[in-house]
């Protein structure tokens, strides 16, 4: 299926670089195909074979965003992609380098928002409200990625003023995601809220059990077999509050499960388990 996908995008590219014009429908019918290769990726076990994967059509698709950069469905891939590229296979090794692929899948994202809806990282709270009322469920994919990729980059300089002003409009995107919506993307708000009141400092507006609840809920939705949300609970929660029995507990779960038993969740659960081996090596920086 990966050599299928990746040859009609080879196509593609020559196409563009022969001086060939592509309309929007073939722009369009690539970005359908790329997203139903989504379902195939998630059941990837290999995680170099994914990230080679994933890294590489990225650039494919910015090469279709340079002939047709409004391209809704094409920038919101954009910005998916940068997005769980950046978490999954950068983040704890490269953080600032994170940063930037985050800050390019925002980009992405708000070109993706739908026309008439769309708003700007400076929309002031009350516009922001308004515009959020009009979104519909179908349309929670726009506002999530959105909300996502910036607010993992604000999660990673909570330090700056201006982040925390941020935050909030983040929140905003994402609590109207939970009510649309809830379970999209593995329960991506669940997660994302899990991780923010964890993080985040009591003073700053955290509550670190709040976070866990949301952890345990995501894992909840996802009939328990989304062990993401134990690692993030480990790693945000349990260090957050130094409970070593509850991080070792967590980090053993992640550690003994087959990643087959799962075969729709193969690749986030592949990805958890590279993440707490990573985190236990490091346990004596958080204990």
């Amino acid at each position: 299926m990966f050599k299928k996908i990746n040859k009609i995008f080879i196509s593609v590219i020559l196409l563009l670089l022969s001086g060939c014009s592509i309309n929007r429908m073939m722009v369009n019918t690539t970005a359908n195909f790329f997203h139903d290769g989504m379902d195939v990726l998630y059941r990837e076990g290999d995680l170099k074979l994914a990230q080679q994967f994933l890294g590489s059509n990225l650039k494919t698709i910015e090469v279709m965003l340079n002939r047709d950069p409004d391209n809704q469905k094409m920038n919101l891939l954009a910005a998916q992609g940068f997005g769980a590229y950046a978490m999954a296979f950068v983040q704890d090794l490269e953080p600032e380098r994170a940063q930037n692929l985050y800050r390019r899948g925002l980009n992405y994202a708000l070109k993706s928002l739908p026309k008439k809806k769309a708003f700007s990282k400076d929309i002031k709270l009350d516009d922001l409200d308004k515009l959020l009322q009009d979104y519909k469920k179908g349309e929670v994919p726009y506002l999530f990625w959105t909300a996502y990729n910036w607010g993992n980059i604000i999660l990673m300089e909570l330090e700056k003023p201006i982040s925390l002003m941020h935050m909030v409009k983040v929140e905003k995107i994402m609590a109207r995601c939970e009510e649309l919506d809830e379970e999209y993307n593995f329960a991506g708000v669940d997660l994302f809220y899990g991780s923010y009141y964890a993080a985040r400092p009591k003073m700053l507006g955290g509550d670190p059990e709040k976070g866990r609840d949301y952890f345990q809920r995501c894992f909840q939705l996802n009939s328990e077999k989304f062990y993401l949300a134990k690692y993030f609970c480990a790693q945000y929660y349990a260090i957050g509050v130094n409970d070593e029995e509850l991080f070792d507990k967590l980090i053993k779960e992640i550690e003994n499960l087959d990643i087959d038993k799962y075969p729709e969740y193969r690749l986030m659960n592949a990805i958890a388990k590279e993440k707490a081996q990573r985190l236990k090596e490091n346990k004596s920086k958080y204990f």
